[in-house]
């Protein structure tokens, strides 16, 4: 059984090696330039991105404010009468979690959150190719595309979480084709099923430095992250008790951050795949939406 954990990476990274060495290169304009794209994801906390900012302070920071004032002390309550009834329960957060209140704030926030995502993306992707469009009219073309996106989110997380199963490699190279399906979906009309091929076509011939930006990137979530676990702990005393007044506002505030940094990170990554996948090819944006 552990030969067959260990081997079976080993034999898929093979097969797969195998297969990549059985087709032609693909043409690029240049190399991804990784420190391109990071810029373009700071670009967000410029003077351009503060209309990104008040959407995330809007689609991401109110249901936030919502789930930790009125969802999770309900939960809390749920959760220590289910304990108090059956002592040693295991599951007993779990049972927690399925509450009417809860099941449609989870709904309404996953709703909120692929508008914001789709919107932002139309906004920040107009501005760094030089056409750009305001925020009221990203929000206007979201409707559509944020359903489509929320469909195809589900679909690419049930195809990497069995790829994940199937030797981790699978889910990898699964992760790095669709990375770009939100970007793709929002500013393209590639269409459902031709968005994750459209994907996959972007990210062909830089998968290498496409893997060394997410983890970049990943490493830039969490310093992003440590000031304020540092400072909740500071105020908190290191005591084990229910979050404070301070750790709940740095919880929103943060979730506001992460959520701008990353739309305009996956935005730049998008805009300079283009460029050097497509080169003068691909069409402008305010061409898709002519």
């Amino acid at each position: 059984m552990l030969l067959l954990f260990l081997g079976g990476p080993l034999v898929t990274l093979g097969i797969w090696l195998w297969l990549r060495s059985r087709r032609g290169p693909v043409a690029l304009v240049e190399p991804l330039d990784i420190g391109r794209v990071f810029s373009s994801g700071f670009r967000v906390f410029g003077s351009d991105g503060w209309p990104v900012v008040a959407l995330a302070a809007v689609f991401i920071g109110i249901p936030q404010i919502l789930s930790v004032a009125v969802t999770k002390p309900m939960m809390a309550a749920r959760a220590q009468q289910l304990v108090a009834t059956s002592p040693g329960d295991p599951f007993a957060v779990f049972k927690a979690m399925w509450t009417l209140p809860f099941m449609i704030g989870m709904i309404i926030g996953f709703a909120l959150m692929m508008v914001f995502y789709v919107a932002s993306t139309i906004y920040l992707v107009s501005r760094y190719e030089g056409a750009p469009v305001s925020i009221g009219e990203a929000l206007a073309r979201t409707p559509v595309r944020a359903a489509t996106v929320f469909g195809a989110l589900a679909v690419a997380c049930i195809g990497i979480g069995l790829g994940w199963v199937l030797f981790l490699l699978p889910g990898i190279i699964l992760s790095l084709n669709w990375m770009l399906l939100i970007p793709v979906i929002s500013c393209e009309d590639a269409g459902f099923f031709g968005s994750f091929a459209r994907s996959r076509s972007l990210a062909m011939g830089s998968r290498g430095r496409i893997l060394v930006i997410f983890l970049l990137y990943m490493v830039a979530i969490i310093l992003l992250s440590i000031p304020g676990g540092a400072l909740a702990g500071a105020f908190g005393g290191g005591a084990p008790r229910a979050p404070g007044l301070f750790a709940s506002i740095w919880t929103v505030v943060l979730g506001i951050v992460l959520a701008a940094f990353q739309t305009s990170f996956f935005a730049g990554l998008y805009v300079e795949l283009r460029r050097i996948r497509d080169g003068m090819a691909t069409p402008a944006l305010s061409d898709v939406f002519a």
